[in-house]
């Protein structure tokens, strides 16, 4: 299965003591060395031995030693590639023995002392990617470097090797004695080290004055409840900055006290859908906790989000109002009529909402579901007395994204009790089935199947998948067989070990190591699919800029490939596209303000090209229009790819980032619905943007607001107020302009709250009528609507007014327009104001 698969990685934080000085700085001057390229071939051979996982000696020393620091930096990083899988097997038995590193640990320790700081960064992100404990000294001596760059990079590896026992040495790092970035990169981990103490961490720095570090221990709790936390968290809620309201949100809603539900109401009317979002799904989990919160009182505030401008705040109000049709009529109708109306995909969430707060009572309103609808009215019944039927229902359907959500909702406790339906998915012609069905079987009781029984069903299920274009079926068997004590299970393992489906291999490495609790085998180098050749196409190609268009009927995303930081998986796209592969499949997963995930023709989460590429993990980030390999284990990549909403940092390290969204993520991407259609994806359609065009696609976009404003919620959005006390409009035209004001002239202004322009000129606007009223006594009033995207609602006021661009400001003189400044003024806008009211 490729499926996004976040990943939880939990530390342990001991108490803190007192914080002492960083360690000093010892790192040597760097020297002037005239930088050249690699050649062809080198290059080519790097991408062969991180393709294969396999560890080079002569080849590593070589470029170690390297008189060109780019030498040494690129082998640094894929040491960390190539560790991540492969180890030092001194004595060569094939074992890893407790004294043995993962490989490249050595020579990567040699280069931590670098004279380059590109080098130095490159070994501590790469040490992190290893996760070997041997290298947390070199580590921890790195967070001292004079460059803060490389002190947070080693830093952030220290985090994901997550050593319980390091964890008061880490802790030092989140000081305010350590320069802010650094500072910034330990707080935003401490969630995984899994301990309260570590969050406490998060706490202290919760009332720090600088908005980077409130930011990064909000995030930290978001991803880790703290209950202690509470109190600080609500104080957050009104906090300046839009990540850090979103991310206090979160986490309230991870402690789900009582105590927070008015605040996360209120919530649900910030300026920005993030935070809205975040309010939604925090308010749910406190609901499920305490379900007595729920009052009718409040349900306005419900049916106000269900209208959101934002399709993803509008999709997550739906699970919101089904709490609410549990003890009100009016709701549960409303409910009821959903599915009649919006977009397909309101209607597979009213469906899952309905039978999750309803349950038996709300079936006999229930139309006739789509598939993914079915998909959510099982997800919504697994643990439900009509969960059984349901499941013994859609486990027939037509299509196997049914049958798959069928076997996939029973529950552990009761797979005995459906055991049929179970052994019917096992002999299912669809490989995603037959492996759900396995995965399934697995937990039967022993009473109900003895484990020989068990052992011998799964291991002929294993053989039998061999040799199938999808694995899924085969990688469930295995993972199941390995748990069970039968004779001849460490020969069979191993075995495998040599399999030509290199997933495969490491499953059984996995399994060795944890299941049998014996040294890890190693299983590495893995084959390939390329010839050198291949691998020289893929460099030449990388070499030059790349960009890929997808074309969606709600419009185009542009993406900038970044050749360089992942050549192999950026190649393996390209080619996907030219070949038409992505023609007609669909965005199957959205979550709101996290990712939208396409790239997969079945359309069910679990489809892919009948091969695997090796993950190229790098130091690019999982900021706001980050494209990403979807995955179900490492190097499980193939056709699936997800676009960020927002930042996602616990993202970082984990999977492959191989493009960045520079157009389209405010009219396209924020706007795409589950099951949105791709129509085709193309590349080198468009020619690569500039660095400034990529970064800026990266800022946090504007919220989206339709309908009547009121100025100070109008003075909430970004860049507004600040606009407003920053321009100087010409008093001498303003003083002019006093005389032509009469009594009955107001200004009605169309805006975009997403819109550039009318952040840019809506506060100048602001300044102008506030100068005109402060220093010359003439009032002028002002009334804001906010208008969607396409300009077409609010409907009403839009057509009457004939809107075609914002922001439009329209001067009128009782009923009659006297004229109006349309986007862009033609000089100063006081200027524009004059010609319009001077005119005779």
């Amino acid at each position: 299965m490729r499926k996004l698969t976040p990943i939880f990685v939990f530390l342990f934080l001991a108490c803190q003591t007192a914080t002492p000085p960083p360690p000093p700085d010892t790192t040597p001057k760097e020297p002037e060395v005239s930088a050249h390229g690699f050649t062809l071939e080198e290059e080519a051979r790097v991408l062969q031995l991180e393709d294969q996982r396999a560890y080079d000696p002569a080849f590593v020393d070589a470029w170690v030693k390297h008189t060109n620091p780019l030498h040494r930096q690129r082998i640094a990083l894929a040491l960390g590639r190539i560790g991540s899988q492969t180890f030092y097997d001194r004595n060569r038995n094939n074992e890893r023995e407790w004294h043995e590193k993962q490989a490249g640990v050595d020579e990567l320790i040699v280069l931590s002392r670098d004279p380059d700081r590109n080098v130095r960064q490159a070994v501590a992100f790469a040490l992190g990617e290893t996760g070997e404990r041997q290298a947390q000294d070199t580590l921890f001596h790195l967070t001292g470097d004079a460059d803060a760059t490389v002190a947070a990079e080693a830093i952030e590896a220290l985090a994901k090797i997550a050593d319980p026992a390091s964890i008061s040495r880490y802790v030092w790092a989140t000081g305010e004695s350590w320069a802010e970035g650094v500072r910034v990169r330990a707080i935003r981990y401490l969630f995984r080290f899994n301990s309260d103490e570590a969050m406490q961490a998060a706490l202290r720095a919760l009332a720090a004055p600088s908005t980077n570090v409130r930011q990064a221990a909000a995030y930290a709790l978001s991803r880790r409840a703290l209950p202690l936390a509470r109190p600080q968290l609500e104080l957050l809620m009104t906090d300046p900055d839009v990540l850090t309201r979103a991310y206090a949100t979160a986490a309230l809603g991870r402690i789900g006290e009582p105590d927070s539900a008015p605040l996360l109401l209120r919530a649900l009317g910030d300026i920005h859908p993030w935070v809205r979002t975040n309010a939604i799904v925090a308010l749910g989990r406190v609901y499920d906790k305490t379900p007595t919160l729920v009052r009718i009182d409040d349900l306005p505030l419900i049916r106000a989000v269900l209208d959101d401008a934002d399709p993803g705040v509008r999709a997550n109000a739906i699970d919101l109002l089904g709490y609410y049709a549990r003890i009100n009529e009016t709701a549960k109708q409303q409910l009821f009529n959903m599915q009649f109306v919006g977009s397909r995909w309101d209607r597979e969430l009213v469906a899952g909402a309905i039978v999750k707060h309803l349950g038996s009572g709300g079936m006999t309103n229930l139309v006739e579901p789509t598939s993914w609808g079915k998909l959510r009215i099982l997800e919504a019944s697994s643990t439900a007395p009509v969960g059984q039927p349901l499941r013994a229902q859609f486990g027939r359907d037509a299509e196997a994204l049914v049958r798959v959500a069928a076997l996939s909702n029973i529950p552990d406790n009761n797979v005995h009790a459906e055991l049929d339906l179970i052994r019917a998915g096992m002999a299912d012609t669809d490989p995603v089935v037959r492996a759900e069905a396995i995965k399934r079987y697995a937990v039967a009781r022993p009473d109900t199947i003895p484990n020989a029984e068990r052992a011998a069903t799964l291991r002929a299920a294993e053989e039998k998948e061999r040799g199938q274009t999808m694995n899924d079926a085969r990688i469930e068997a295995l993972t199941a067989v390995a748990k069970i004590d039968f004779d001849g299970r460490y020969t069979y393992l191993k075995a495998l070990l040599a399999d030509s489906d290199p997933v495969i291999r490491r499953v059984a490495a996995d399994a060795i190591e944890n299941d049998l609790k014996r040294a890890r085998p190693q299983f590495t180098p893995l084959p390939t699919r390329y010839t050198q050749k291949d691998y020289e196409d893929i460099v030449r190609w990388s070499r030059q800029p790349h960009t890929a268009t997808i074309h969606m009927t709600r419009g185009l995303v542009e993406l900038a490939l970044l050749t360089q930081d992942a050549p192999m998986t950026t190649w393996n796209f390209a080619q996907l596209a030219k070949q038409k592969y992505f023609d007609n499949t669909t965005f199957m997963r959205v979550v709101p303000n996290f990712v939208v995930q396409g790239g997969d023709p079945r359309n069910d989460q679990s489809g892919g090209p009948g091969y695997v590429i090796r993950d190229e993990i790098n130091m690019q980030r999982y900021t706001r229009g980050a494209v990403g390999m979807a995955l179900s284990g490492p190097d499980t990549g193939g056709s699936q790819f997800f676009i960020t909403h927002s930042p996602q940092p616990h993202l970082d390290g984990g999977y492959t980032v191989f493009a960045r969204a520079y157009d389209g993520l405010n009219g396209v991407v924020d706007q795409i619905e589950r099951g949105d259609k791709v129509e085709t994806i193309t590349i080198d359609e468009k020619p690569h943007p500039g660095v400034q065009q990529v970064v800026a696609a990266e800022s946090a976009p504007l919220p989206v607001v339709i309908g009547a404003i009121e100025r100070a919620r109008l003075m909430q959005l970004p860049g507004y107020s600040d606009g407003r006390a920053a321009y100087q409009p010409d008093m001498a035209i303003v003083e002019m302009l006093k005389s032509y004001v009469r009594a009955g002239d107001r200004l009605e202004v169309f805006m975009g709250t997403w819109c550039d322009d009318s952040q840019r000129e809506v506060p100048k606007l602001l300044r102008i009528v506030d100068d005109l009223e402060q220093q010359y006594g003439v009032k002028l009033p002002v009334s804001f609507v906010a208008v969607d995207r396409d300009k077409l609602q609010p409907e009403a006021l839009v057509k009457a007014n004939r809107i075609e661009k914002v922001a439009t400001i329209i001067y009128r003189r009782e009923d009659r327009e006297l004229g109006r400044i349309v986007e862009t003024p033609q000089s100063l806008i006081e200027d524009d104001l004059l010609v319009i009211v001077a005119k005779p």
